[in-house]
């Protein structure tokens, strides 16, 4: 086959154009002093794509902490701003203790309805298009008005929203409206205590629990004679029971010695039962209860001493609820009223502070994460860079290549039309 003068020429431009272009790339080299190329050196090359995939596992990293400090500062912000409602609502139960005007009192019920407003507008915010409040239920409002009485009702769940932060480590960045706002109540005691019973006598009964997963708990509730008209409540599980840990629950409660109805309760810490071997990604809530004593009185019972009590949950904003309707009613509040609004503000402030720690926790994770991408610059920034020896070898070849080109040269000068060759040079 016959090859044609422009078949040559254009092979000739064709390995001229090549050979220019990694002598511009081999003076670039030694100019910067850097890989250019995954052939320059392919083991350096490997390394480079290695960490360039490392850089970017740690930026998505960083793009979560980010993500979770910020829905965690919304969430943080959003729990101190209902627990200084609840604060006001005990103020406001304050002035209608020594109040006996129906008209102030109804006035202070409009306070309450108010603050209930309020607490449930902050409630149901939203941080994006993510509601704080409603566990992994993220996209429907969790607290709504239902049924007839009026009652709010949580539609979200427990569930924890778990936000990876490294390899292998996820960081739980929510707080469940459950927890917050849903896990609260009382345990209405009921029965009659014998009078004449010795001191240190000890009446007890068990008390099924449920906790915010449905769960069912059995707790043992202890009450002992101390003094005249005087008994100790106490809490514990049943020995060997290993489904809850069990804190708090203490009481004295004193009844008049006429009448046998109670007269006063003094509470000590809270009943708080948290259930244990809960599913990884679930934040069952403690169960946090006081006691209701108005059920229970102090006689000469025959066959004895008998004793009850039953649970019954109370919301945030069911309390608020009913405590606006008993003001309107003329009713005054009780000091059942407020010991729960003291124990759902500690509640609430609990699971800021829990908020807290998820934050500061995140806040770790960044630096981690920090200095682990600036380790990364540096060892990126060592495999590009080419050593002494490396430049020689750049600069050796770059030699190579231009005697090659002058040589092509040369040898076109005899195959291709002179004025061409002087055009090339």
């Amino acid at each position: 086959m016959r090859i044609t003068d422009a078949a040559i020429i254009t092979d000739f431009l064709t390995s001229i154009t090549r050979s220019k272009n990694r002598i511009n790339r081999l003076n670039t080299q030694l100019v910067k002093g850097k890989i250019l190329k995954v052939s320059d050196d392919p083991t350096a090359a490997g390394a480079i794509l290695r960490i360039t995939e490392d850089r970017n596992r740690v930026a998505a990293y960083r793009n979560n902490v980010v993500d979770g400090q910020n829905f965690l500062r919304a969430t943080t912000s959003a729990l101190g701003a209902v627990s200084d409602i609840i604060g006001d609502v005990k103020g406001v139960l304050t002035g209608a203790e020594s109040s006996g005007d129906q008209l102030l009192l109804e006035q202070l019920a409009g306070q309450v309805e108010q603050k209930l407003d309020a607490a449930m507008s902050i409630a149901n915010q939203k941080f994006g298009s993510k509601y704080l409040f409603g566990g992994t239920q993220t996209t429907s409002q969790p607290f709504v008005r239902t049924g007839t009485p009026t009652q709010v009702s949580y539609m979200g769940d427990a569930r924890s929203i778990q936000y990876q932060v490294g390899d292998g480590v996820s960081q739980v960045v929510n707080i469940s409206g459950a927890a917050a706002f849903n896990s609260t109540g009382f345990v209405d005691l009921t029965g009659t205590l014998d009078r004449n019973a010795a001191l240190n006598t000890v009446v007890s009964q068990s008390v099924q629990v449920t906790d915010g997963f449905g769960a069912v708990h059995n707790v043992v509730m202890n009450m002992r004679k101390t003094d005249a008209n005087t008994w100790s409540i106490s809490a514990a599980l049943p020995p060997g029971a290993t489904d809850a840990n069990l804190t708090g629950g203490t009481a004295t409660v004193t009844f008049d010695p006429t009448t046998g109805a109670m007269k006063d309760i003094v509470r000590g810490a809270p009943l708080v039962v948290s259930p244990t071997g809960v599913t990884p990604g679930q934040t069952a809530p403690p169960v946090n209860l006081v006691y209701s004593a108005t059920g229970i009185a102090e006689g000469t019972p025959a066959g004895g001493s008998t004793l009850a009590g039953a649970q019954r949950n109370v919301s945030v904003f069911n309390k608020l609820m009913d405590i606006s309707a008993k003001l309107r009613s003329g009713v005054k509040p009780s000091a059942d009223d407020t010991a729960m609004l003291n124990m759902m503000q500690n509640v609430v402030m609990r699971e800021e502070a829990k908020a807290g720690a998820y934050a500061a926790n995140l806040k770790t994770s960044d630096e981690f994460l920090t200095a682990q991408d600036d380790h990364l610059v540096d060892l990126y920034a060592s495999k590009q860079e080419l050593s002494e020896v490396e430049l020689a070898e750049v600069a050796l070849r770059l030699k190579q290549e231009q005697i090659m080109l002058d040589a092509a040269l040369s040898a076109a000068a005899n195959l291709i039309p002179k004025s061409l060759v002087d055009f090339l040079k």
